[in-house]
């Protein structure tokens, strides 16, 4: 059997007593108990401590006499003691109402408690790691934000701050609670005289017909849910890369995609694709994990290497938009890549550019990649197509740090994340505008500008 360390590995969580450490849940009434504190950039808005229906809970509005206030306050907690930690995991709840600007949450190793956070610190922009309340329209049930896994700030002085926005005009209230940081939970340990491998080991080979090493094995692994099929049979992803995805072909259990499993399984070549079947022992440790896709060429993701991968292909031109039974197909200058309709059916434009994500199959002779649902396929809006007379805005995709963004008129830019959470507002000038976004990860983000919403990649 091999060294149980490999266990953690595949599903990236780290054997330790369940430490916590942080733990604020304002029931005592008190914003700044535990070395909490709050910092006024813009006007007076603070943060609050309120009570109802039996819970206690922080609170922000810029709702004031009647009228919105421009404002900017952040929620910073105390450093918190990392040093010790293997895989640290933050959670909380939160509820909100009414339109304005998402939360934005941030993460720092290097503030020094007592600065204005927009001056001092190295602040990362971790909220697309969160689950948050979107519904502004009624108060509804606490949402929680799942694991937000904190495992690159380990340190001995991590602070995790939450950022408001408010403007003349809108202004969202939020509300948070049960603001934790724990450690992540342990695996239970694999069964006895079974091999126990990570994906990578179980996918990763050198023959010619693409057939697992561990073909007929029975095998412990795990790693974390990337797509659910309608008969309930899953495709699992550890780590990034080539080799760290694989089919999971079972039909006994219910799963959500970001739930972290491990499980006993055989490792099987149905027609070519390696899958795992027979699966026993499954146990979900922790759900709502983030994850994103390996970054490829159209020619890799048609390979073996990245069979069962979560991917993404971008800036890939369709070269043909009907290639039957739902199929089309894109090349970015490497090679074809066929796009399968299993999960999402979607009708291309010929010669159009496109960015695709989802978990690449191997069916009827062929790797194809299956995008999950609407949010995983996107037009390019290049430079070379036409845009409104009072928006412009190149490269696209961004491969440096720098957009520059062209306006007829002072407008407000607002930059979203794919899942639509506000990352970012900049208030821009008629004229050219240079946005640095070297803060933004490889991938997918809206720009809206008035009514019109403009997509951009990061490559």
């Amino acid at each position: 059997m091999k060294k149980l360390i490999l266990i953690l590995n595949i599903i990236l969580i780290n054997y330790c007593v369940s430490a916590q450490y942080l733990d604020k849940d304002f029931n005592d009434l008190s914003l700044n108990s535990g070395g909490w504190t709050t910092q006024i950039i813009i006007d007076t808005t603070n943060w609050f401590v309120d009570s109802f229906g039996g819970d206690d809970f922080v609170k922000v509005t810029n709702y004031s006499n009647s009228q919105n206030v421009p404002s900017n306050t952040w929620l910073i907690s105390p450093a918190v003691d990392l040093s010790s930690a293997s895989q640290p995991m933050l959670s909380f709840e939160t509820i909100m109402k009414w339109p304005g600007a998402a939360l934005v949450l941030h993460i720092s190793t290097d503030y020094d408690g007592n600065s204005n956070p927009t001056q001092q610190g190295t602040w990362t922009d971790i909220t697309a790691l969160a689950t948050w309340d979107v519904d502004n329209t009624t108060w509804g049930s606490w949402t929680p934000s799942g694991d937000v896994d904190l495992s690159n700030y380990i340190s001995s002085t991590t602070y995790i701050a939450y950022e408001y926005l408010g403007s003349a005009n809108s202004g969202s209230t939020w509300e948070i609670d049960n603001i934790k940081i724990t450690e992540g939970s342990a695996p239970p340990p694999p069964p006895p005289g079974i091999d126990t491998l990570s994906i990578y080991e179980i996918q990763f080979n050198n023959n010619s017909n693409g057939a697992s090493n561990y073909e007929g094995s029975q095998v412990y692994t795990g790693g974390i849910v990337t797509a659910v099929r309608d008969d309930s049979s899953f495709y699992l992803t550890s780590g990034s890369g080539a080799w760290s995805g694989i089919y999971v072909y079972s039909n006994d259990y219910l799963l959500s995609e970001g739930d972290s499993v491990v499980l006993e399984s055989e490792v099987d070549e149905y027609y070519e694709l390696t899958e795992l079947k027979n699966v026993t022992n499954l146990t979900v440790i922790s759900s709502g994990n983030i994850f994103s896709p390996s970054y490829c060429n159209t020619a890799a993701a048609d390979s073996e290497e990245f069979e069962g991968c979560f991917v993404e292909v971008s800036n890939a031109i369709c070269n043909n938009d009907n290639a039957g039974f739902g199929e089309w197909i894109v090349n970015d200058g490497s090679g074809d890549l066929i796009i399968d309709d299993l999960f999402f059916a979607f009708t291309p434009i010929l010669n159009q550019s496109y960015s695709v994500r989802g978990v690449v199959t191997f069916s009827y002779g062929a790797f194809k990649l299956l995008p999950r649902n609407g949010s995983d396929v996107a037009g390019f809006i290049s430079i070379n197509e036409t845009t409104e007379n009072f928006f412009y805005m190149y490269p696209n995709p961004v491969n440096q740090s720098n957009l520059n963004i062209t306006l007829q008129n002072n407008s407000d830019i607002r930059l979203f994340n794919f899942s639509g959470q506000l990352i970012k507002t900049y208030h821009l000038k008629s004229g050219n505008n240079n946005l640095n976004l070297d803060f933004l990860k490889k991938g997918l983000y809206i720009i809206k500008c008035n009514s019109k919403t403009y997509t951009i990649a990061k490559t």
